[in-house]
């Protein structure tokens, strides 16, 4: 496990100020207990926990992000928030399409250029910051090379949790005082990712109304783009939903035929049904 002496010796003893990452999921959480723990090897430097607001959080983030401020002020820690000028909802209208797998904008522009904005704008320079980041190589595959030092956006980066378990870094957060989320961090809900039927059946109705809003709008302006240009897969009933996948109930029925789909049971969906759907059915009951 890496420690702070470690970290001291990487940066050659030098004063630095330091930036928290954060999006207030369990890593986040265990990060900033970790920084707690092990604040005797940084004397007086500054830290600073800097959170990106996506505006594409679940209903009650808000509130969970009071309350790392707290903890963080508490803590010896400055707080601090961004944002991008434009949110989830108003980027995807700009842009005309959802971000798929191809075309994954929404990282870059509601988290990656804020931060980089926000860093230059405060004299946060890569002569006298390091980067405090929560990845784990436990997390994914994707991630599995993560090593505790190296280096983003031409920063030096710390991972002090990067050879961590779930159990270990559990540990860190029954610390701080906070609850062990059940999922992953919920500052975009739903991420583009979150397509599984257990995923699904936990978006906030208000949300889905939104994205089958949003899925209305943006099918009208790509079906009008493609009959303009005369595109030979031209078809004004086309849907350009958040989740494009074959994998999900008829594949491209939009968000409410895909949360439908996601409260059937195995082997059972049959879409020709839909007017069966109700809420209680759908999960929103408080399950």
């Amino acid at each position: 496990m890496i420690n702070g002496s470690r970290i001291k010796n990487y940066t050659n003893n030098q004063q630095m100020k330091n930036i928290i990452s954060i999006s207030g999921g369990n890593d986040s959480i265990a990060m900033l207990q970790w920084v707690i723990e092990n604040r005797d090897f940084f004397n007086d430097e500054e830290f600073t926990a800097l959170y990106c607001n996506t505006g594409w959080a679940i209903s009650w983030w808000s509130d969970r992000m009071l309350k790392v401020a707290k903890f963080c002020e508490a803590n010896n820690i400055n707080y601090r928030e961004t944002s991008a000028k434009l949110g989830f909802e108003d980027l995807v209208r700009k842009k005309g399409i959802f971000p798929n797998r191809l075309q994954k904008y929404c990282t870059f522009e509601l988290k990656v250029k804020p931060q980089i904005k926000w860093r230059k704008e405060n004299k946060f320079t890569t002569r006298n910051t390091c980067l405090f980041i929560g990845v784990r190589a436990d997390e994914s595959k994707a991630r599995s090379n993560t090593t505790s030092i190296g280096v983003r956006d031409g920063y030096d980066a710390i991972y002090p949790l990067a050879y961590l378990s779930d159990e270990q870094r559990d540990a860190y957060i029954v610390r701080t005082g906070f609850e062990v989320l059940p999922t992953r961090s919920s500052e975009c809900h739903p991420c583009i990712y979150e397509f599984s039927k257990i995923k699904l059946r936990r978006i906030e109705p208000d949300r889905v109304e939104l994205i089958a809003d949003l899925e209305k709008d943006i099918s009208d302006f790509q079906n009008a783009k493609r009959k303009l240009r005369n595109h030979p897969k031209y078809n004004p009933d086309e849907k350009f939903g958040m989740f494009n996948s074959s994998n999900i109930g008829t594949g491209k029925g939009g968000i409410r035929e895909q949360i439908r789909w996601a409260n059937s049971s195995i082997g059972s969906y049959n879409i020709d049904q839909v007017e069966m759907f109700c809420e209680e059915i759908a999960g929103y009951c408080g399950d």
